[in-house]
């Protein structure tokens, strides 16, 4: 019997940490949305802008554009391809389809323009992954460790580890009061300084700037990052 009582115990104090866990990842998850404005602001921004430069890209020259509709998942890319070609690409980034793909002003539907719109792709995720990190921390199917404490810089920070579904993983260090990650340490141990937190109109604060300390070929900038109300259905649709 007093063995039962025991396990019974031990069952209630396990069931118990594991509740306070999964109150404190919710809780970080709040603070994060909270640095960037708020769940409201995040979901009111159907449209969104922006030019990114760096991330150890190959196939693409720096000020790569993507302009993107958050509620239907329609978008546009503007950019240039290593060899200097003007590239514009129509797609839906939540299917992953295409609709139209230019190079130098002229539609392609061949297999090169298929292989390099599957690179845009890749490279759009990749991109979005790092701008939007704070707030699809907080998204459902992703997957977070357990909170804990850590000093840098003199400054008293909670690091979270995470995985996204499908996609980047490792910890976070952010300010418990502002919410702004400070450091992101990826699967590898590369160490990210994050910085740049920007009001992208509407009162929507992202990272703009991440600084990668072991290998700066991995450095990712935001040169310009703005948030819409309304925009133009053409710029989706047409060249």
């Amino acid at each position: 019997m007093k063995t039962f009582l025991t396990a019974i115990i031990i069952c209630i104090f396990c069931l118990s940490g594991l509740h306070s866990q999964a109150q404190e990842q919710t809780e970080a998850g709040k603070i994060l949305l909270k640095g960037i404005g708020g769940k409201e602001k995040w979901e009111g921004s159907n449209y969104i802008l922006f030019v990114a430069n760096g991330n150890d890209v190959l196939d693409f020259q720096n000020g790569r554009k993507f302009l993107i509709n958050t509620q239907s998942g329609q978008a546009r890319f503007e950019g240039q391809c290593g060899e200097g070609n003007n590239i514009v690409a129509l797609f839906n980034y939540k299917t992953s389809k295409r609709s139209h793909f230019f190079v130098n002003g002229v539609e392609q539907a061949d297999k090169e323009a298929s292989e390099l719109f599957s690179k845009i792709n890749r490279q759009f995720k990749k991109d979005i992954t790092f701008l939007f990190l704070p707030a699809l921390i907080d998204q459902p199917d992703t997957k977070t460790g357990k909170v804990s404490s850590r000093i840098y810089n003199a400054e008293k920070l909670l690091a979270l580890p995470f995985q996204l579904q499908g996609g980047l993983s490792g910890e976070i260090l952010f300010n418990s009061e502002t919410g702004w990650i400070k450091q992101f340490i990826d699967k590898e141990g590369s160490t990210y300084l994050v910085n740049g937190y920007k009001d992208i109109g509407g009162g929507l604060f992202l990272p703009t700037t991440y600084k990668n300390l072991s290998n700066p070929q991995k450095n990712l900038s935001f040169s310009t990052v703005a948030a819409f109300t309304d925009m133009e259905e053409s710029r989706f649709l047409e060249l």
